[in-house]
């Protein structure tokens, strides 16, 4: 029997109910940014998405230094989208 160690990413955007009621079709814009831009950062390193949980994403790594880089690729990435809509 072998060990082995995974680390997991859970991310949430915070406060979507109260972006939902306050633009829907924003939102929905938003939440498929969010979805391709996590989706795309985890897989690019070698992370694994297990589930999109609505308005947010689980996902699996091999590898701590891998899940930290996807991390902060996937908060740069969306902190770009917010800049660029203010």
């Amino acid at each position: 029997m072998t060990s082995h160690d995974a680390t997991l990413l859970f991310t949430d955007i915070e406060g979507s109910t109260r972006l939902w009621d306050a633009d829907a079709d924003a939102m929905s814009d938003a939440l498929a940014q969010h979805d391709e831009l996590s989706r795309a950062a985890v897989e690019r390193h070698r992370g694994l998405v297990i589930k999109m949980t609505g308005d947010g994403m689980y996902a699996s790594f091999e590898s701590s230094i891998d899940a930290v880089v996807a991390t902060a690729e996937i908060q740069q990435a969306l902190a770009d989208l917010v800049g660029r809509a203010s």
